[in-house]
């Protein structure tokens, strides 16, 4: 009798001890930054493109100098272009005044504006205790011409371990990023 209840004992533990896994959705934190801008300057469409690794639900880990990963129960909560669109249309009001940002949508007519397109190859977390992003922005005008544009690589450190860390850490880089464009924008 004793070896069964033993035994039993030993299952109930092992059961106790697997977790499982559960999946996390993710939002970019929303910014507190009170808008320099107002809505009655011209009309800046933000428009943001991801390398096709990027873009996906399932948030992205660089695991080495070649390989990257896709976290299996780490994902967005809501397509991650789009998420960016609408921080940096946020960030980009309280950091220049030139123009009114918004976050284009495909039930708007937004011809004959300008556009700010933002191209990311790296928008992810990375072996090194970083998040990183990396890419170009180029600012067009309503004829289709640029108007200034520029390549940035930003790092920003996790400061502890964890997706949710890497989420914050990757709006911080958002806020950055802005900060850049902005700077180039307040010289036109």
């Amino acid at each position: 009798m004793k070896k069964w209840l033993l035994i039993f004992v030993i299952f109930i533990a092992g059961c106790s001890n697997n977790e499982v896994q559960q999946d996390s959705l993710f939002l970019l934190p929303e910014t507190s930054a009170t808008a320099i801008a107002n809505n009655s300057l011209p009309l800046l469409v933000v428009s943001t493109e991801l390398d096709s690794y990027l873009d996906q639900a399932n948030l992205v880990y660089r695991v080495s100098d070649t390989k990257v990963i896709l976290a299996n129960h780490n994902s967005w909560a809501h397509q991650i272009s789009k998420q960016i669109d609408q921080r940096m249309a946020s960030n980009l009001r309280a950091t220049q005044k030139h123009y009114w940002p918004i976050a284009g949508h495909s039930s708007m007519q937004l011809t004959n504006q300008t556009v700010l397109k933002i191209h990311l190859n790296k928008f992810n977390g990375a072996f090194t205790g970083e998040a990183e992003l990396s890419g170009e922005w180029l600012l067009i005008n309503p004829q289709g011409k640029l108007i200034k544009g520029g390549q940035f690589d930003i790092n920003t450190p996790l400061k502890a371990d964890g997706y949710e860390q890497l989420v914050t850490s990757l709006a911080k880089g958002l806020v950055e990023l802005s900060h850049d464009i902005s700077k180039q924008i307040n010289t036109l």
